[in-house]
């Protein structure tokens, strides 16, 4: 492995790769290099062109969801200055930029970099975006806080990149408590909070094609100790990771290769040298919260999450599809800006938290936000970008979950008939339709000799600590008649006076008759 250089060595190198990218940009936009030939390269910067337009996506990597108030300030100022026209929460706790004209892509990937926003390693065979639970010190129930962890994470491994040449993609994550929203227990490498303060490991588990979940690689890691655990992880997918077949290039599938028990043993023989040869210990401050609240809320709005810390309050913005307006983005900063210790956390459910809110300032905050935020459960549903953008979609899985919504409203059902939803354009599973209470995945499929967008249904997944578990697949739906079965299925539920959740405990036979009515 080749050493990892100085900070403003990096700085330097990385300057001038973004400005050599403008010309590899300027060949693409040109046609003088095909989508694949440009993917290979662009997804190092964090950068995709887009299907259907002569534009791009940009990718700004934000570590474990944690976003300043003064990036937030520089992000809306550059969107203004670049005419963005769609900002995207996306995931994986990132924000994306779409429609970038080619001219303005590589000055908006330098102002970032130079404003210490990265979009290097946003794609392409990188370590990712490090994911945190989005409430984490600040949550009722949680272990511990472990955001400084994932930042510190993120720090070390964006370090590596360039320095380092990876089989395919590495995604980290931290949770902080059993909810596992940032799905630790099934990712390339995942750190779990315990109740004695220290983290069990999961590695080498990842959703998509031949999803698997992780295997517990180590128990009772001591926080401080982390990077020794990551380094050995990007250690050990660089000797068996395989260079040479992309489609079985993900950690998932080293111990199908060499056997589990090999695999936990070269991780640990690793991890001792490691120990033994590098001091890669680190020193983290626990941070405190020494706001005060001015009252309570009697009851809480379905958006308002009541904070460990008493008297404060974290604020859920969920815009419809994940796509925020710029106007209430404005207004969100231009409010917050006023109030004392406001934090901004992007959560891997396409939604924000602005968090130490006393009770005035989060009803001031839900009231700027409100005309662009999910009140119902579906309208919390979580959906990729889809076909129409993604040159990896196969389907229009944005636009179903429009279609479904609009059906919701027509028939004015009440909150939680119908249920939130998981809706994968692919097989890459960006929504984790696999673990969801029902998931879509998109793919292709012939109706009457035509060929069209369809979906197969999961049903019943978990993403609970302990509980998850992959969702059955139900069946294989037309797009076009997926609006109608939710149709159908929320006037029953809606009759019978129940939500989805409480409905589907007695009527799962029913539900799966409703499924194949529609599907192929």
């Amino acid at each position: 492995m080749n050493k990892v250089l100085d900070k403003e060595t990096i700085k330097q190198n990385r300057r001038k790769q973004i400005q050599d990218f403008a010309q590899v940009c300027e060949k693409y936009y040109n046609g003088e290099l095909s989508i694949p030939e440009y993917k290979s390269i662009s997804g190092g910067f964090g950068t995709y062109s887009e299907r259907g337009h002569k534009s791009a996506m940009l990718r700004l990597r934000v570590a474990g969801g944690v976003l300043g108030i003064d990036k937030f300030k520089f992000i809306l100022d550059s969107i203004e200055k670049y005419n963005i026209e769609k900002i995207h929460f996306t995931t994986n706790q990132s924000i994306q930029l779409h429609h970038v004209t080619p001219d303005n892509l590589p000055k908006l990937m330098l102002d970032m970099y130079d404003a210490g926003i990265l979009t290097l390693g946003g794609g392409g065979d990188n370590p990712r975006n490090v994911l945190c639970s989005p409430l984490s010190g600040i949550e009722k129930g949680e272990y511990f806080d472990v955001s400084p962890y994932a930042i510190s994470a993120s720090e070390f491994l964006t370090d590596l990149i360039g320095s380092i040449k990876l089989p395919r993609k590495l995604k980290v994550s931290f949770s902080n408590s059993p909810e596992n929203i940032v799905h630790a227990t099934y990712r390339d490498m995942g750190f779990v909070a315990k109740a004695n303060g220290k983290f069990d490991l999961y590695t080498a588990g990842g959703l998509g094609v031949n999803p698997e979940f992780g295997i517990k690689t180590a128990e009772d890691v001591e926080p401080n100790e982390i990077l020794y655990y990551i380094m050995a992880m990007v250690q050990i997918f660089m000797k068996f990771g395989n260079y040479e077949n992309r489609a079985k290039a993900r950690t998932r599938y080293i111990p199908r290769t060499i056997g589990e028990e090999k695999y936990l043993s070269e991780f640990n023989n690793i991890l001792s040298d490691l120990k033994k040869s590098e001091d890669l210990t680190l020193d983290i401050k626990p941070v405190s919260i020494s706001k005060k609240g001015n009252g309570l809320f009697s009851k809480l709005d379905r958006n308002i999450v009541e904070q460990k810390q008493e008297g404060l309050y974290a604020v859920k913005y969920h815009p419809a599809l994940g796509n925020p307006s710029f106007e209430v983005l404005k207004n969100l900063y231009d409010t917050i800006l006023k109030f004392e210790n406001v934090g901004l956390r992007l959560s891997t459910k396409e939604e924000m938290y602005i968090t130490n809110l006393t009770k005035d300032e989060a009803c001031e905050v839900l009231s700027v936000i409100s005309s662009d935020n999910a009140n119902t459960e579906l309208q919390e549903s979580v959906s990729c970008v889809g076909a129409t953008i993604c040159q990896q979609g196969l389907s229009n899985s944005s636009g179903l979950l429009e279609k479904i919504i609009q059906v919701d409203k027509e028939e004015n059902f009440k909150d939680g008939v119908l249920p939130k939803l998981c809706i994968s354009g692919c097989q890459s599973s960006c929504a984790a339709h696999e673990t969801a209470k029902l998931g879509f995945k998109g793919g292709k499929k012939k109706v009457d000799g035509v060929l069209g967008d369809a979906f197969d249904l999961f049903f019943g997944g978990s993403e609970i600590q302990g509980e998850e578990h992959f969702g059955e697949v139900l069946g294989t739906i037309p797009a076009d008649r997926i609006p109608e079965m939710f149709r159908s299925l929320g006037r029953e539920i809606q009759s019978a006076d129940l939500t989805f959740d409480k409905w589907i405990k007695s009527n799962k036979d029913r539900f799966v008759e409703i499924v194949k009515e529609y599907a192929i």
